[in-house]
């Protein structure tokens, strides 16, 4: 398959994996209404957890201006919190709805990763797909969580949910795949500390403060969860990143190798036209041509 299918295939399987999740929580959606404090400081555990050991690390290795983005994911986070008072005046919507655009940006950036992992190589492309799948179910459950805070129904906030935690990643990857070789993996890296920011400012401003609703004794231990869950996640995915790495520098070598050799004057078999063993043979085929001589 060429690096287009590779990208929208596992677009889809993101989508398909938020619901399967959210599928789930529907199911279980009286639990998570009666325990939302305490899932709030599961998620912002998570959330900073990805923000500062995945999508920083990863901003400032490819992008020279990685904080400066990191900051003005930040001021995107104040933005986002204002737009959400103005379309739902009420303040508990408000403080749900701007984690939800967070998570619908960062996942939109996710289809962007899927599209230049695979344009660069399609071994690369499978390790750092499936790392990525790995945080989608925390993506959906955490926009799950918030919408019901919001007063929406179970069903209403599944469907947006997977609006913004399932169909952002297949449409930015959609949109993006044909046009893989205009995108600069600075720019992708870029966009990842915009994200950072932005989460930062979400679990910080809004999930951590929900959290203490129900008891800081409660919440605490809960935080820490989110941050083991995090902290192995990202293990995994910088696992099968660096693995991608690993093989995409073997075969860079192996193709210099190739080209060296190509490049290096071909003297036959035994030897080159200096050699003591051809001048010998090429001797005796002299001396068998002229026997009289």
């Amino acid at each position: 398959m060429d690096s287009v299918t590779l990208t929208l295939v596992f677009a889809l399987l993101a989508a398909g994996l938020v619901l399967v999740t959210l599928c789930g929580l529907r199911f279980a959606a009286a639990y998570t209404r009666a325990h939302s404090p305490l899932l709030a400081a599961f998620s912002a555990g998570l959330l900073l957890t990805i923000a500062v050991l995945h999508l920083i690390p990863e901003s400032l290795a490819g992008s020279d201006i990685a904080l400066w983005m990191v900051a003005a994911g930040l001021g995107l986070g104040i933005v986002l919190r204002s737009l959400s008072g103005r379309i739902a005046p009420d303040r508990v919507k408000a403080a749900a709805m701007a984690p939800v655009f967070a998570i619908a940006l960062h996942a939109g950036f996710d289809g962007l990763t899927y599209t230049i992992a695979f344009a660069s190589d399609s071994f690369s492309g499978l390790a750092a797909g499936a790392g990525l799948l790995l945080h989608k179910p925390a993506d959906a459950a955490v926009c799950f969580i918030l919408l019901q805070r919001a007063g929406l129904s179970d069903s209403r906030a599944a469907l947006w949910s997977f609006l913004a935690a399932g169909v952002s990643t297949l449409v930015f990857a959609g949109v993006t795949a044909p046009f893989a070789g205009a995108l600069s993996p600075a720019l992708v890296a870029g966009l990842l500390g915009l994200a950072a920011g932005v989460l930062i400012h979400v679990s910080a401003a809004h999930l951590l403060v929900h959290a203490r609703t129900g008891g800081l004794r409660r919440a605490v231990p809960m935080v820490v969860l989110g941050i083991v869950a995090a902290t192995g996640l990202t293990a995994a995915h910088r696992a099968g990143h660096d693995h991608g790495h690993h093989h995409e520098h073997v075969q860079d070598t192996h193709s210099h190798d190739a080209a060296s050799l190509e490049a290096m004057p071909h003297f036959g078999p035994v030897g080159g036209p200096t050699s003591g063993r051809n001048a010998s043979a090429d001797a005796r085929v002299v001396l068998a041509s002229h026997p009289g001589d």
